[in-house]
C-alpha cells in the first residue's frame, strides 16, 4: 500500500492516520510533506522512519527521538509511540511499515555463522531492534530515495514494492548490526561477546527506566530488571548512554513534563506529579535550571 500526502492541519493529519490504520498487516509506504502532524499513541508493524528534509519528533516510552539529517529510527512491532511535526517549512518524511513475513525472510538470510553473529534480538518470532537513531549509509539513503522517486513517478506492483523493501531491509539489518558492534565497543568489558551481552542488558535497563520513570525507582529495581549487578549497572550505563541511571531518570521525567506542557492544558502542579517529581517546587527549580525558563514560560513559548 502506498500513501502520498500533503498535511498542514490537524484534520488532515487525523484523516491520514485513519487511512493508515486500514493498512494493517501489509507492506505500507507513507510519503508525506507536512507542516503540521500529530499522530496519537499507537502501535503497529516494525517500521522505518526517515526524513529527506526537516525534522519529525517521535515519542517512545516518554523518550523523544528526532529524525532528521540522515538519522533514521526503527520502531519495533507492537511498541506504542506517537509522533509530531510543527514546522514553518515543509518536512518531507518517509515511513515504511514492513509485512512481518517479509521481515522474517530478510532477517533469516545468510549463513548460520552470520546469523549467530548478528546481535538482533528475537522476542518470540519477531525481529527486534534497539530503538536508537541510526545513521543512514549512502547505500541505504540511495535506496530510500530511489523508492520514493519510483513511487512518485508511477504506480508499482506489489511484487516490485516487496522486492525493493526486501533489499532495504537487508541494508537496514546490516547497518543495525554494525552500529551495535561499534557502540558496544565503548564498554570496558574485554571479550566482544561479553560487551554485546552487557549492551543488551543495559538496553533492558533503559527500557525499564523509560517505562517506570514516573514511579519511585531504585538501583536494586533497575539492576534486577536488567539482570545486572549494581556495580555493572553503574559502571557501564554511563559508558553507553553518557548519563548515570539517576540522571537518565531525571531526563526522562523532564521530557515527559515538556511534552505535557506543550500538548495539554494540565496545571503545572499536576504535570510535575504525573511526571514523577516529588513536589511542584522541586520540579520548577530543576526545570528552570535546565531550560532557563519556568514551566509556565516554556509552555507559552512552545505550546501548539
Amino acid at each position: 500500500m502506498y500513501i502520498q500526502s500533503i498535511v498542514d492541519s490537524e484534520e488532515k493529519s487525523l484523516q491520514d492516520f485513519a487511512l493508515f490504520k486500514n493498512s494493517t498487516g501489509q507492506n505500507t509506504v507513507i510519503n508525506s510533506r507536512c507542516t503540521f502532524c500529530n499522530w496519537p499513541t499507537h502501535s503497529d508493524r516494525l517500521s522505518l522512519k526517515f526524513s529527506f528534509a526537516g525534522t519529525e519528533a517521535y515519542y517512545l516510552r516518554h523518550r523523544k527521538v528526532t529524525v532528521e539529517n540522515d538519522r533514521l529510527l526503527v520502531v519495533n512491532a507492537g511498541q506504542p509511540y506517537s509522533s509530531a511535526i510543527r514546522s514553518a517549512e515543509w518536512v518531507h518524511s518517509l515511513a515504511i511499515y514492513f509485512d512481518p513475513q517479509l521481515l522474517q525472510v530478510a532477517a533469516d538470510t545468510g549463513s548460520n555463522e552470520a546469523l549467530l553473529a548478528n546481535p538482533i534480538e528475537r522476542r518470540g518470532s519477531m525481529v527486534w531492534f534497539y530503538e536508537d537513531q541510526l545513521t543512514a549509509t549512502p547505500r541505504l539513503r540511495s535506496q530510500l530515495t530511489l523508492l520514493r522517486q519510483q513511487l512518485e513517478a508511477s504506480p508499482v506492483t506489489e511484487l516490485e514494492l516487496e522486492e525493493r523493501l526486501y533489499h532495504i531491509l537487508l541494508d537496514l539489518l546490516l547497518t543495525h548490526r554494525r552500529t551495535v558492534q561499534h557502540t558496544a565497543a565503548r564498554l570496558s568489558a574485554i571479550k566482544p561477546t561479553t560487551r554485546l551481552e552487557i549492551y543488551r542488558r543495559l538496553h533492558l535497563a533503559r527500557e525499564f527506566i523509560e517505562e517506570q520513570a514516573t514511579e519511585a525507582l531504585t538501583l536494586d529495581a533497575i539492576a534486577g530488571a536488567s539482570m545486572l549487578s549494581k556495580n555493572h549497572l553503574l559502571r557501564h550505563f554511563r559508558e553507553l548512554f553518557s548519563y548515570s541511571p539517576h540522571q537518565y531518570v531525571t531526563n526522562v521525567r523532564l521530557a515527559k513534563a515538556c511534552h505535557q506542557l506543550t500538548q495539554s492544558e494540565l496545571p503545572v502542579q499536576d504535570i510535575s506529579l504525573s511526571a514523577g517529581f516529588e513536589s511542584p517546587s522541586s520540579f520548577s527549580r530543576l526545570f528552570k535550571s535546565v531550560f532557563a525558563l519556568s514551566p509556565q514560560q516554556y509552555r507559552l513559548q512552545h505550546a501548539s
